[in-house]
């Protein structure tokens, strides 16, 4: 490993350290630090030892991409919330398939690990075949469900500078 390499993977490494010390202090009030340090040591262990990285991200979509999200979570939670309170709860759960149009294997995953966490949607399984397929649980099948599937994958696409949609060009 060259310095250059040992220089990015000890910035690479200070930016994860970062990130969990920021989720961590959020999470917590700041507090509980001593059961922090020897977790974010693991953490970071783990991630060399499996390989794990960042993936590299347009810099310059990331504030637009955390506006739309957090737009969405607010969005789906007041929905899932008015729908619950309602004195006629309005729900038509059922499965879903949705064609995925990501072409990395990583992206496919995140993009079912950011649908599961808004609300009244839950990816189950990502089918692998032509297109591929990401089996999804939709909490109500009459609303336009697939719209804000579609509209996360593309900021996905915009935001992952390795990732192109299929059909698209960089």
């Amino acid at each position: 490993m060259s310095l250059s390499q040992s220089g990015a993977v000890v910035i690479c490494y200070s930016a994860i350290s970062g990130i969990f010390a920021l989720c961590w202090a959020a999470l917590t009030g700041g507090r509980g630090w001593w059961f922090f340090l020897p977790l974010c040591l693991l953490l970071l262990l783990w991630c060399n030892l499996a390989k794990l990285s960042l993936p590299p991200v347009r810099f310059n979509a990331v504030p637009g991409f955390l506006l739309f999200f957090s737009r969405q979570l607010v969005l789906g939670a007041w929905d899932v919330a008015k729908r619950a309170l309602s004195p006629a709860p309005r729900w038509a759960p059922q499965w879903q398939p949705y064609s995925i149009s990501l072409t990395q294997a990583a992206s496919q995953r995140l993009l079912a690990s950011m649908v599961s966490l808004l609300p009244g949607t839950c990816a189950v399984n990502i089918e692998v075949g032509q297109p591929d397929v990401l089996l999804l649980h939709v909490l109500d099948s009459n609303t336009d469900w697939h719209k804000a599937v579609a509209a996360l994958e593309q900021q996905l696409a915009w935001l992952l500078r390795d990732e192109t949609a299929k059909g698209q060009t960089a």
